[in-house]
């Protein structure tokens, strides 16, 4: 319901141990979000819901949906949680569900269930199980965990949903939403995935979130203004630099400092010409830019991962095995870390002549149980 102005505190609606329902109402306006998080590294529900500081700074209600592990929101708990969000924005003149990715998927399956009446979604999966979708195999690990629900939501009845047309994977996403409902295309060309932070850095993720929220939003004049502002995003050199062909080492190192020096501050934009410079083998000059990465305030675990990378494709095997032992001792949830450290292992034993006669009579696993 419609909370009075001035109720601001946070109220959780629902918690098992996989999902939480949150409040972040009183403001007391006509329009609340229903929001869903995104994949996480952070496996923990003791988090922000996605885009809750930036609701909170405009005075903008909010339920927020998380969830502990990257599921896709497959929880057989998942109908109880719904419906405590309904419950609570029932009385608002307008819901929108919204989410990113994992979040989007969520924001436009289960947006109606939710209370919600309009979707927006940044680069969202029409789903993820490979009976529906057998072309994206990006997840395919965490996909492999999931026992899928047998539900079929009814669909919003206005979706919009922002996603790069060069990306294939997300084109054809977009494209069985479309045929599903209908879905305002807001294309983001050389927007990766997710587009969130191109639109962020260039100023127009707020101006979405303003026209859906009004429902004037032009779909044109947005793309139109939007092309006219990519050259303020850092985002938009760092899908050009990873589109370069292998054979233009130089065009990608000078995309990635373009990337690197728009946005100063994100210490992903700066792996990248660290990696970049990597590949020619300029080391010394690579090592500057992932440690200047890794010092950022915004470093995470990611930035200790470009650096065992870095130590990796300078051959120091043993460096980089001591910091990806560090990463799994840190974050043990994290499913992939232990198949890179298996990855270099396998590496570092292929330096020596009995190391490679071993991987070529398929003996690798039966090494990596015996020795470690």
């Amino acid at each position: 319901m419609n909370a009075a102005p001035g109720q601001t505190a946070p109220l959780e609606l629902f918690r098992s141990d996989e999902l939480l329902v949150r409040a972040a109402t009183g403001f007391g306006g006509p329009l609340c979000y229903i929001t869903f998080d995104s994949y996480t590294d952070n496996r923990t529900l003791a988090r922000p819901g996605f885009g809750e500081p930036y609701f909170q700074a405009r005075g903008m209600d909010a339920i927020h949906v998380l969830s502990r592990d990257n599921r896709w929101y497959q929880h057989p708990e998942l109908d109880d949680a719904l419906r405590s969000a309904a419950a609570a924005v029932d009385g608002y003149e307008r819901v929108i569900a919204y989410g990113s990715s994992m979040g989007g998927f969520a924001a436009l399956r289960y947006g109606r269930a939710s209370g919600a009446t309009v979707g927006l979604a940044l680069s969202p999966q029409y789903h993820v199980d490979p009976a529906v979708v057998p072309f994206d195999r990006r997840w395919a690990e965490d996909v492999a965990r999931i026992a899928f629900r047998d539900d079929d939501f009814p669909a919003l009845p206005l979706q919009y949903v922002a996603y790069d047309p060069l990306d294939p994977n997300d084109r054809r996403h977009f494209e069985l939403f479309a045929a599903r409902s209908a879905t305002h295309g807001l294309p983001v060309p050389h927007g990766g995935h997710p587009v969130g932070s191109y639109l962020a850095e260039t100023d127009m993720l707020r101006a979405l979130l303003e026209g859906v929220e009004a429902g004037d939003l032009d779909p044109q004049d947005y793309a139109r203004e939007l092309r006219r502002r990519r050259r303020r995003s850092g985002q938009y050199f760092f899908v050009l630099a990873r589109s370069t062909p292998p054979h233009r080492p130089r065009q990608k190192i000078a995309l990635a400092r373009l990337a690197a020096e728009t946005q100063a501050d994100n210490p992903h934009y700066r792996n990248q010409l660290g990696a970049a410079l990597d590949e020619v083998g300029e080391y010394d000059a690579a090592l500057v830019e992932h440690e200047r990465a890794a010092a950022m305030p915004s470093a995470s675990m990611f930035q200790k991962h470009h650096l065992m990378q870095h130590y990796e494709a300078r051959g120091d095997h043993d460096r980089a095995l001591a910091i990806v032992d560090r990463l799994i001792d840190e974050h043990p949830e994290v499913l992939w870390l232990p198949s890179e450290r298996r990855r270099i292992r396998r590496k570092k034993r292929h330096r020596t002549l009995l190391g490679r006669l071993a991987s070529k009579l398929g003996l690798d696993r039966l090494i990596e149980r015996l020795l470690y």
